[in-house]
């Protein structure tokens, strides 16, 4: 029961998010389209706030939990955490439009990141938090280059399971907070996209 009850609250938090630009594209326009590539970037700037990306990095190269932070302050740190948020944020996009674009124009989507902040496990214990993604996507013509629809800002934004109990629930049910919110990101952006 409690666990019924606990997932019937998680998804009324799940997914939200701030939905600003306008589809202009008629739904004859977007099922022309094939999905030809997702390609993933980051905003000169981008702030990205994954304590366990950080913390992946450090057991990658054997270093205590404790010196994560600096460790993936580094060139190669931060690239090991861009090039995780990256696969993660392509690889949905794809699973979500791969069956649905699959017209004869082939296409692009250009996605850069600007802010991802996924609350670590203390923060969520002691004064709660979400996680949030932040980034522009423009749907473009892979042959001649040009944006045929623009999403800036697209932010998606998933609740987590706040104070001792909701985060032990949160961890036991639920899929990792940065996989929750790419997905969350991908059925919002694709939801826009097709016009449902």
């Amino acid at each position: 029961m409690l666990r019924r009850l606990f997932l019937v609250i998680s998804l009324g938090l799940i997914v939200s998010g701030c939905v600003t630009a306008s589809n202009t594209l008629s739904p004859g326009q977007v099922f022309s389209f094939r999905l030809e590539a997702v390609t993933v970037g980051f905003a000169p700037g981008a702030r990205l706030w994954w304590g366990d990306g950080e913390r992946a990095y450090a057991l990658s190269k054997g270093l205590p939990v404790h010196e994560a932070e600096i460790a993936a302050g580094t060139e190669e740190g931060r690239a090991y955490v861009r090039n995780a948020i990256a696969s993660k944020l392509r690889d949905a996009l794809r699973r979500d439009l791969d069956g649905q674009l699959v017209g004869s124009r082939p296409v692009r989507i250009e996605v850069s990141v600007q802010d991802l902040e996924i609350a670590s496990t203390i923060q969520r214990i002691v004064v709660g938090g979400n996680y949030r993604l932040l980034a522009d996507v423009n749907l473009v013509d892979a042959k001649s280059g040009a944006v045929l629809q623009a999403f800036p800002a697209q932010t998606a934004i998933v609740g987590a399971g706040g104070g001792l109990l909701g985060v032990l629930v949160d961890k036991a049910l639920l899929d990792e907070p940065l996989d929750r919110v790419v997905q969350a990101y991908a059925h919002q952006y694709r939801n826009w996209l097709l016009h449902k």
